[in-house]
């Protein structure tokens, strides 16, 4: 006998949730749970594990279930192949795009019928069952044998709608372990057949942004901005190229066709620190006054802009001059004060906790810092944000911690991996940077990116190659054996560019400063290797000029 299925609906009106289940209980080798919130269903995960959750989109004044999925990915409560069901009445071209983007196996609008509902999770149970090696893969971190598995099945006789959903898992874990080409092949032979399939267009969206190609990004984009279901998050997109780019007001440009209410929290973010970059601190402290304002009434999303406003003053606080730093970290501690109140979440306990620390590190308390870092809590990071483990590292290496400040910095870049929305990735890895920066860890790790991608490079894995230089070179732009590195690499792939850092931007780098013998030498053999470097010579003929009279 096959294993029963276990089935959690999350329905804050118990009416709907009786229906659910009763509709589901006749469908046979299901085990069924009932939750009325998030929260319930959080507590539940922490002693067993559903194979399928059925969310409705609005749950009363709580985070909505797009907001429940996201947050029970990121901090690990729910497995890679926990699959997800949307029901909503909701028809707003941005709530759809909201569910659309959490990649759920299903999707019903209300009202629905009883056959509607049946033929839905009769199709995922069969989807599930085809798929079932490369699931169980999945949960054990085996990628590339989940794959191949699915390689297999491709070259079966199956039903199509299972082939379809099966060939979108696929190209999912092909992005997801670096093979960008096998995946770009899948999305852009779905949008072949038809150019309307929204998983296809963000996929394809995805490929090119990790491997650099900005270009073709902003060519997607383009054509997304015409579509309501996805006009919101195209806009969010390009203001994560302008700013990764500095180009602060463009991204503010973007962020602007964005109504304030409707700005998820990573977009509020990216809309702050823009401001910030431009030391309008007043409009970015007002922007997440205003966001709490709009959220009181939904505790979660009220208590997480509260956290987000006070490390907003942290962030002044560290900015400023030591004996100017009073008010900042009074505002942020009455802050952190609320937002933690009455928190019996173990992740909230520990984020206050350690902005707390962060707060006695800027007065120059450490032994107090030390004395909330050694609590015991502090100390479990399975389910942390990136955010936490972020300030963690400060925290760390401002007590002389060198070794535990670099593994809290890994740690949030494993975790702003897994971040689905594009200001998510962008915020967290500019934190990153400042947090490498001004921790005075810069050069360490620029090096260990540099070794990595050298090794990478060695391997022929060029694209992943020219993403760990990339990071080398945000760290310590002025470096010419990376610029070197990062230079010759993109020569090899043909490509032009490479994210915000072009050939003309990296010849300019090079012929400002004087080289060793060594690297005059590189960089004398890729000019005459390489007719296209010659061009990007001539195009920066101002800077190279100025270089050789020096």
């Amino acid at each position: 006998m096959s294993q029963r299925l276990r089935v959690a609906i999350i329905e804050d009106n118990a009416t709907a949730r009786a229906t659910i289940r009763s509709h589901l209980i006749v469908l046979g080798n299901l085990e069924v749970s009932s939750f009325s919130t998030g929260t319930e269903l959080k507590n539940a995960l922490k002693k067993q594990n559903f194979e399928l959750l059925i969310f409705d989109f609005h749950l009363g004044q709580r985070r909505n279930g797009v907001e429940w999925v996201q947050v029970l990915r990121q901090s690990e409560f729910i497995q890679p192949s926990t699959g997800v069901v949307f029901l909503t009445a909701d028809r707003l071209p941005q709530t759809i795009g909201q569910i659309i983007d959490t990649h759920p196996d299903l999707l019903l609008l209300k009202p629905y019928t009883i056959n509607a509902l049946h033929r839905g999770i009769k199709h995922y149970l069969e989807y599930r069952k085809y798929a079932s090696t490369a699931l169980r893969y999945m949960d054990e971190g085996k990628i590339g044998a989940a794959i191949s598995t699915l390689d297999k099945r491709s070259k079966e006789k199956l039903p199509p709608r299972v082939a379809t959903d099966l060939e979108k898992l696929r190209a999912r874990l092909l992005l997801q372990k670096g093979q960008y080409a096998d995946a770009l092949a899948i999305y852009e032979s779905t949008l072949a057949q038809s150019n309307k399939v929204l998983w296809a267009q963000w996929g394809k969206l995805k490929c090119h942004y990790q491997t650099g190609n900005w270009s073709a990004c902003h060519a997607s984009l383009d054509d997304m901005l015409e579509t309501l279901l996805t006009r919101d998050k195209a806009f969010e997109w390009l203001a994560c190229l302008s700013f990764e780019q500095a180009a602060y007001e463009k991204a503010e440009y973007f962020l602007d066709h964005i109504q304030d209410s409707d700005l998820s929290l990573p977009a509020t973010r990216l809309k702050t620190m823009t401001y910030q970059k431009q030391n309008r601190i007043v409009e970015s402290i007002d922007l997440l006054q205003k966001k709490r304002e709009y959220n009181r009434s939904t505790k979660e999303r009220f208590d997480e802009f509260t956290f987000e406003l006070a490390e907003f003053y942290l962030s002044i606080a560290q900015e400023s001059p030591y004996n100017h730093r009073e008010e900042s970290l009074s505002q942020a501690r009455k802050l952190m004060g609320v937002a933690a109140r009455s928190q019996s979440d173990l992740q909230m306990q520990q984020r206050h906790d350690y902005l707390l620390a962060y707060s006695y590190v800027m007065e120059d308390q450490l032994g107090k810092a030390r004395d909330v870092v050694n609590r015991e809590h502090m100390n479990v990071f399975q389910r942390s944000s990136a955010n936490t483990l972020i300030v963690a590292a400060r925290v760390a290496s401002s007590l002389g911690d060198e070794k535990r400040a670099i593994h809290m910095l890994e740690l949030a870049r494993g975790k702003s991996e897994l971040g689905e929305m594009p200001a998510e990735q962008q915020t967290l890895q500019s934190r990153m940077l400042n947090a490498e920066k001004d921790t005075g860890l810069a050069d360490k790790r620029a090096e260990h990116f540099n070794e990595q991608g050298q090794q990478l490079f060695v391997k022929k894995q060029h694209i992943d190659a020219l993403g760990a230089f990339y990071h080398a070179l945000q760290l310590t732009p002025d470096e010419p054996a990376y610029q070197l590195n990062m230079l010759q690499t993109l020569l090899i792939c043909g490509e032009h560019s490479y994210r915000a850092m072009t050939l003309e931007r990296l010849v300019t780098g090079l012929l400002s400063q004087p080289l060793s013998v060594n690297n005059q030498r590189r960089y004398a053999q890729l000019l005459q290797q390489y007719p296209q470097l010659s061009e990007a010579v001539s195009a920066d003929g101002a800077q190279s000029g100025a270089s050789e009279s020096g």
